[in-house]
């Protein structure tokens, strides 16, 4: 299997942020965000409902040229 295919990591980029303070860069998941590494095989994410895990991935993948949905 070739690894190259996967996301390894993503990085918040703050100075390119505007609006640090309004919804998403707000969120815990965000506004604590550096840097987060994924493993090539499998990456959870969890917790509660509301703090950002939909809205972290749906980044990911506009950033990478998919549709968030």
């Amino acid at each position: 299997m070739n690894k190259n295919h996967y996301i390894l990591s993503a990085e918040l980029l703050r100075e390119k942020i505007d609006t640090p303070e309004m919804y998403p860069f707000d969120l815990p998941v965000v506004k604590f965000l550096d840097k987060i590494n994924f493993h090539p095989e499998v990456t959870f994410l969890i917790g509660e409902n509301g703090t950002g895990k939909s809205t972290l991935l749906e980044g990911i993948a506009t950033q990478y040229g998919f549709n968030p949905e």
